[in-house]
């Protein structure tokens, strides 16, 4: 297939699936905690669906959670390979006293023993801060939004760095002039009664970025993917699709994620990530501030505003349930047939 009928092919995909594309593709940095939970592999899905449906354009991707198996960084390529876009940058946090995992992951091994894929183990890939300085620096401004679905450490780092090779900008100037909004699962709001698991993991960034990053955040808390369930529809995908393998691994409740389906928090900040809060789904609560103390706990305050904001889903969830899924089912347009 040459270039041009390969276009034609992606087009004809991208609208028999029901979505228009956008004008311009939303440019994304994922920056996800792929060790612990597989909804992380789904939003990975998300996004590379929306990619390939011409609605976004996948800068980077980067992890924030350390796991013992060194295979974080392998299970996403192997991801991004199934939907061919395995080139896409790969950067990992190398500050293990934060954010370690305290067992192997269920999945990331398989993933990485699995599936083809070319990435080393996490401690020899790309640190996340030099792949984020490098991609921002290299972007128009304010064009990039990044979706953060797990530690905050990474944004910390950013904020907190100094001008380099890549940017003669400094961490604050940087994510100001590049960065157009940036979209955080974690927290609960209006407040949650103990840590979330994503502000859990480096409260003290946390704390941070929300007190001192320099544009637009939305917020997405843990109630809003508690709502969503989705991960069964993955039996309707191929048996070699490394997405339906971490859900099958990944323990939840008697069985496994895949049995029923388990909450969607990652998948639904990819989809605000790149098409934003849209009126039939969403509400947005704005006009005041995300505040996170040192042990994790979040609250929504009204005491002044900041350019901060935070979504609740507009009645029931069953329109971003089937928006999740058929992305998540969607058949990647560059693989060749197996």
């Amino acid at each position: 297939m040459n270039k041009v009928s390969f276009l034609l092919f992606a087009v004809a995909v991208g609208l028999c699936a029901g979505t228009a594309y956008a004008a311009e593709p939303v440019k994304v940095i994922l920056d996800t905690d792929m060790a612990n939970d597989c909804d992380d592999a789904g939003a990975l899905a998300v996004l590379n669906a929306l990619v390939d449906r011409g609605e976004a354009r996948m800068l980077a991707v980067v992890t924030n959670r350390h796991c013992p198996s060194e295979a974080s960084a392998a299970a996403v390529d192997a991801i991004n390979t199934w939907y061919a876009h395995g080139d896409t940058p790969i950067g990992t946090d190398k500050d293990e006293s934060k954010t370690r995992n305290p067992s192997p992951s269920s999945y990331t091994s398989a993933l990485r023993d699995g599936f083809p894929h070319d990435t080393p183990p996490d401690a020899e890939c790309s640190d996340a801060l030099m792949v984020y300085r490098k991609v921002l620096a290299a972007q128009p401004d304010k064009s990039v939004v990044i979706c953060s679905v797990g530690a905050l450490s990474n944004l910390e780092d950013l904020y907190n760095s100094e001008a380099d090779e890549h940017s003669p900008l400094s961490g604050p100037e940087l994510i100001a002039a590049k960065v157009r909004l940036t979209v955080i699962m974690g927290g609960g709001f209006p407040k949650t009664e103990r840590p979330e698991t994503n502000i859990k993991l480096d409260p003290a960034a946390a704390v941070t970025v929300a007190n001192l990053w320099p544009g637009e955040i939305l917020w997405q808390g843990y109630e809003v993917g508690k709502a969503i369930t989705t991960g069964d529809c993955l039996k309707q995908t191929p048996r070699f699709n490394p997405v339906r393998r971490a859900f099958e691994l990944r323990p939840f409740g008697k069985g496994f994620a895949i049995d029923d389906g388990k909450p969607s928090h990652d998948q639904a900040a990819v989809l605000l990530a790149v098409r934003g809060p849209q009126p039939e789904l969403w509400d947005v609560r704005r006009d005041g501030r995300a505040i996170f103390d040192s042990d994790g706990h979040s609250r929504w305050s009204t005491d002044w505003r900041k350019k901060h904001a935070y979504v609740i889903i507009k009645g029931t969830p069953d329109k971003l349930t089937q928006q999740i899924e058929e992305l998540m089912t969607q058949k990647p347009v560059g693989r060749t047939a197996r």
